[in-house]
């Protein structure tokens, strides 16, 4: 009896997992997570230059340690405003603080102190994070997942100037604000109303 009993828990479980698997974490549930993770991988001179970052969220703060031939550490309060970035280093810690758009109507990217410490930042999660972490994308339960939760965050609130607040309801997270508009209209053409010829007018008397 207890056999069947057992059988019959994992029978559902199989049965009930993959919905489950499939559900996208929330943006709620992004910001208000709490989790550590690291991701290795090897580098240059046959892997013995290893890269290693390490991704660390509370709540709203976020800290992102990388180590590849000298250790570097950022840290971001993605509910905290002025937007800035703390740059964590031997000497202490340098804030650089955001005060014009990175990517300019050309394209070009700015130079400033905070672009620079933002490019990087965001270099280093995508090649050594997104690209290498294990798991399932859209579950805060692996490695991949929680990097890809870290990196919508800071992209919303570094490049997008959001600010997030765990007191108020969260904004979508997996697309820049003001692309989730109505939805496309078909492309057909313009319907086109005839119109008739002018009549001369007949001469007057």
């Amino acid at each position: 009896m207890p056999s069947s009993k057992f059988s019959l828990i994992i029978l559902c479980a199989f049965l009930i997992s993959p919905a489950w698997a499939l559900e996208r974490f929330s943006p709620k549930a992004c910001l208000e997570g709490n989790f550590k993770t690291k991701i290795e991988h090897k580098g240059p001179l046959f892997g013995l230059l290893p890269h290693e970052l390490i991704l660390e969220k509370k709540n709203c703060l976020v800290k992102i340690s990388y180590r590849r031939y000298l250790p570097k550490e950022w840290v971001v309060d993605v509910c905290r405003e002025p937007v800035h970035i703390k740059v964590a280093s031997a000497t202490g810690t340098d804030v650089a603080k955001k005060v014009q758009e990175c990517v300019k109507p050309d394209k070009s990217r700015d130079t400033s102190d905070f672009c620079g410490q933002y490019f990087d930042m965001v270099d280093v999660i995508q090649d050594d994070g997104l690209i290498f972490a294990e798991g399932d994308r859209d579950s805060l339960s692996t490695p991949h997942g929680r990097t890809y939760c870290t990196y919508l965050l800071l992209e919303r609130y570094l490049s997008d100037n959001l600010l997030f607040s765990r007191y108020t309801d969260v904004p979508s997270i997996f697309e820049k604000p003001g692309t989730s508009a109505a939805p496309a209209r078909s492309a057909a053409p313009p319907v086109m109303t005839p119109v008739a010829p002018a009549v001369p007018e007949a001469p007057k008397s």
